[in-house]
């Protein structure tokens, strides 16, 4: 296990966590954003992470076998997307906030129970070299992460964990207190892009009372398969709703980084 210190560690969280659900480690730990923050100094935006599998999916067509390009090569950059001001989340700070997320899922709680499954060998797995690879941004006050990696296998539940936690209660600690926020999960209907696979777009709405005040927070949560790789991309917002402009350049966003996956 890495060792970091505390800010670093708080700060590995805090971007891990404000699009953690992105890729299917569990829909509870996007509610643990609210009241987070971006702390980051150095005007950075929080990031994604991922899933539960080191074997990526194979394709049943060997002309979509996965690329053997290098996940940062394959993920978007500001080249791609210079709307958004991509820029590249070090491999150390993936590391550093999975290791920071692996201790601070241990004090969650998630009701129903059911959809609490966290994954703590998928969390190792993301932080292998060359298992991921993430580019982060921000549209307005919303923040943007763009995601592709070699662990897939909790994305084809995807669309069912919505369906079965479409409203959760999640306890986490903040600050030496114990918060407590309500989540509603949602499907939104938009058709898959050319050669996306377990396909699902997940909008999701969180409220805490903290300090006689409701804190309200939003996720989308874009993910899919192309060619045996998983991709992802998170808009988050930490004052109410994500924007309808934040959305569409989210959608478009996993269009372009399906698209540059599927040229390879």
């Amino acid at each position: 296990m890495r060792t970091t210190p505390p800010l670093t560690s708080r700060l590995s969280r805090t971007r891990v966590l404000a699009a953690s659900a992105a890729l299917g480690l569990t829909l509870g730990l996007g509610a643990c954003t609210v009241g987070e923050g971006n702390d980051d100094e150095s005007g950075s935006t929080p990031t994604a992470t991922a899933s539960e599998s080191t074997d990526p999916v194979e394709s049943a067509d060997p002309g979509s076998a996965p690329p053997s390009t290098a996940v940062e090569q394959l993920v978007l950059t500001a080249e791609d997307a210079p709307e958004v001001g991509l820029q590249p989340v070090p491999a150390d700070e993936i590391a550093g906030g999975m290791d920071a997320l692996g201790a601070f899922t241990s004090d969650v709680r998630v009701e129903p129970e059911r959809c609490a499954d966290i994954s703590k060998d998928g969390m190792g797995a993301q932080s292998e070299p060359g298992a991921m690879a993430i580019q982060a941004g921000q549209v307005g006050e919303t923040s943007i992460a763009v995601a592709v990696t070699r662990v897939t296998d909790g994305l084809s539940e995807r669309v069912r964990q919505v369906e079965d936690c479409p409203v959760m209660t999640v306890a986490f600690p903040l600050q030496g207190e114990e918060m407590v926020t309500e989540t509603q999960n949602s499907l939104l209907e938009i058709d898959a892009p050319e050669g996306v696979e377990d396909f699902a777009v997940v909008v999701q709405d969180n409220s805490m009372d903290m300090m006689g005040q409701t804190i309200r927070t939003s996720n989308v949560m874009i993910t899919g398969v192309v060619r045996g790789l998983g991709i992802s991309v998170t808009a988050a917002g930490t004052d109410g709703p994500v924007s309808d402009e934040a959305r569409n350049t989210a959608v478009q966003l996993f269009a372009a980084q399906a698209e540059k996956v599927r040229n390879a």
